[in-house]
């Protein structure tokens, strides 16, 4: 009874850890427009030094270009997208904000089933050595 009720737990939480990873790529994106924006705002303000002014370009061409490589992108390829192009910075900007929604979409789906799945694993995994103390105590007590 407690192994199907920690599954079930497990399978929860790596379902809806998973479910919303598409929603929270969906953000990152437009934060990554947004910063791409507000940096080429910047640099055409003008009164930056030399130095300067060629990194807030070159940021901002990055993030143009990582937003498009996810606006282009879909499904697993988004994510392989998002890892490749992953931007601590923006992340925690966006996490900060991050409104947790599940897509009801195919890649929702997908990625419900994946998370479901990983928890089970992880879930197991964790549980497996607490299991085999457990039986070792019960094979002792039942030679005694």
């Amino acid at each position: 009874m407690l192994k199907s009720l920690l599954d079930g737990i497990g399978a929860s939480v790596g379902a809806a850890s998973f479910a919303v990873l598409p929603s929270f790529i969906q953000q990152y994106t437009a934060s990554l427009s947004t910063c791409q924006s507000e940096l080429a705002r910047v640099a055409g303000n003008g009164g930056l030094a030399p130095d300067a002014l060629s990194g807030v370009q070159q940021r901002a061409e990055w993030c143009g270009h990582a937003a498009q490589a996810l606006d282009a992108s879909a499904g697993v390829e988004r994510v392989v997208a998002f890892f490749n192009n992953f931007d601590a910075g923006v992340a925690g900007s966006t996490l900060h904000v991050f409104q947790p929604a599940v897509q009801m979409s195919l890649d929702g789906l997908y990625f419900f089933i994946a998370g479901l799945i990983a928890g089970l694993i992880v879930i197991n995994v964790i549980a497996f050595p607490f299991r085999a103390v457990a039986r070792r105590r019960r094979e002792r007590a039942y030679y005694r």
